[in-house]
């Protein structure tokens, strides 16, 4: 997990494909967390997933509760700084 002490805006949920990807949105968003699914490029991740789930950084505790709870394999979280990740 690549993750530091700064506050960035968003955090990423990257996740192996795009069906698993959509149910985490939903898991997400039961859970009161607005989270949006986006394209991430091989190289951002260390096993080149294709695609993540968005959400505010500071709902980061939450989020992975969620997620887990929802039995929803992560292989990685990323911290964005600003705008789209």
């Amino acid at each position: 997990m690549r993750w530091s002490n700064e506050s960035p805006q968003n955090a990423v949920a990257a996740i192996g494909s795009m069906t698993a990807a959509i149910k985490a949105q939903r898991a997400l968003e039961r859970a009161g967390i607005p989270a949006q699914v986006v394209s991430l490029s091989p190289t951002e991740t260390r096993h080149g997933c294709a695609y993540g789930v968005s959400y505010a950084a500071d709902q980061h505790p939450s989020a992975r509760q969620a997620l887990r709870l929802a039995h929803i394999s992560v292989s990685e979280y990323l911290q964005k700084g600003g705008g789209e990740p």
